[in-house]
């Protein structure tokens, strides 16, 4: 059989790099955004943690009735909590005493919820960063070797020698370990998705609920993040 050592080389299908890299980025562009998304959620329930005790307890501060006071003293509304319910709890209704204390209790596990959340999105960044570098080398390990083994290339050729395809061979190994890699860290983002829609639907509109289906929540996120590391 001829061989033309003389042909162009045929591309190793360059769009399934590219291919990988695009999904990667897009991953961790998405990891990213909810990252920032669970970090204003936190702002936003802390906001609203300091705005039912200074309305539950508003005789408990200065002018606590009017709203620039009530602006005033969010921060240590939530500071002092405990205190300014020891001390004012029995000056209003126990109803609205306990009422208050129920929905700041879940307002805080909404946070813990959202904390286990970021600790998620900040190993999937890191982690598709990874591998996305790995993937940077196995390409530069590419073209290195392609300008090295050339002329290999062609003595192989001529020689009818099946074993020039053994660095494509080798180069696909190490692509697919990196899809299946990044299909792995992506099974863990479905994972989360599929938590998201179980819990969302268990919230119920009972009014003596309490509060507490976000720790259930954490806990199965708890166990995503361990099986990780």
């Amino acid at each position: 059989m001829a061989w033309n050592i003389f042909k162009k080389d045929e591309d190793e299908n360059p769009l399934e790099d590219n291919s990988l890299e695009m999904k990667i980025d897009a991953a961790l562009k998405e990891a990213t955004k909810d990252r920032r998304e669970a970090e204003n959620d936190i702002k936003k329930i802390k906001s609203w943690i300091a705005e039912i005790i200074v309305e539950t307890y508003a005789d408990a501060f200065p002018n606590g009735h009017l709203t620039y006071y009530r602006e005033k003293y969010k921060d240590e509304a939530i500071e002092n909590y405990d205190k300014i319910k020891e001390e004012n709890s029995a000056k209003i209704p126990v109803e609205k005493a306990e009422k208050c204390d129920k929905i700041v209790k879940g307002y805080f596990n909404q946070i813990a919820l959202r904390e286990t959340k970021l600790k998620l999105y900040d190993k999937l960044v890191s982690e598709y960063t990874a591998t996305k570098q790995k993937l940077k080398q196995v390409g530069q390990k590419k073209v290195a070797d392609k300008k090295v083994n050339t002329h290999e290339d062609r003595l192989r050729q001529l020689d009818n020698d099946t074993d020039s395809y053994v660095d494509a061979i080798t180069d696909t190994t190490e692509l697919d370990e990196l899809k299946k890699e990044f299909e792995l860290k992506s099974e863990y983002i479905n994972q989360l998705s599929l938590l998201t829609d179980k819990y969302d639907t268990q919230g119920g509109d009972d009014d003596d609920a309490s509060y507490d289906n976000s720790l259930a929540f954490k806990s199965e996120i708890d166990k995503i993040i361990e099986e990780m590391d």
